[in-house]
């Protein structure tokens, strides 16, 4: 998976230009340090919630974390908020019905609803998905922009 391969690549050069350990890293995120090697060796993509407090510590986007942007914008952004809060807003700045929504991420309907009664959130493939559908960046997504 590419993307599995570039997260690893592009969290191995933040942590050695931030001159960062993986033991480090883990205290400054609080993410388990088997955790970060798993993401480093390319072995499973981080949670959500992994993913945005890595990019928050390096002050970069999810989507560049991801390798779906190329160039690094270092600033501060904003915390997520809700998944269910956000999702109804995508929903209606996109003005897509909920049903074109859960048939194109190929969920559950049951999920869906899930994440919308704010019971289960997305996973980042999700997450990665439903950028896709709205044509917009990972981290419009989450609301961290």
């Amino acid at each position: 998976m590419v993307i599995l391969s570039k997260f690893g690549e592009s969290l191995s050069e933040l942590m050695q230009e931030a001159g960062l350990t993986v033991k480090e890293l883990a205290q400054k995120t609080s993410i388990g340090p088997t955790n970060i090697y798993y993401y480093l060796r390319a072995q499973r993509l981080p949670s959500v919630e992994a993913a945005v407090a890595l990019a928050d510590c390096f002050g970069c986007s999810v989507g560049y974390l991801l390798g779906l942007e190329e160039e690094r914008q270092t600033k501060i952004y904003k915390q997520c908020p809700p998944f269910s809060e956000r999702l109804d807003f995508l929903i209606g700045y996109f003005k897509v019905t909920t049903y074109k929504v859960y048939t194109q991420t190929n969920v559950s309907k049951a999920r869906f609803f899930d994440w919308k009664r704010g019971k289960h959130a997305p996973t980042l493939d999700n997450i990665i998905r439903l950028s896709e559908i709205f044509d917009c960046s990972v981290d419009f997504v989450l609301g961290r922009v």
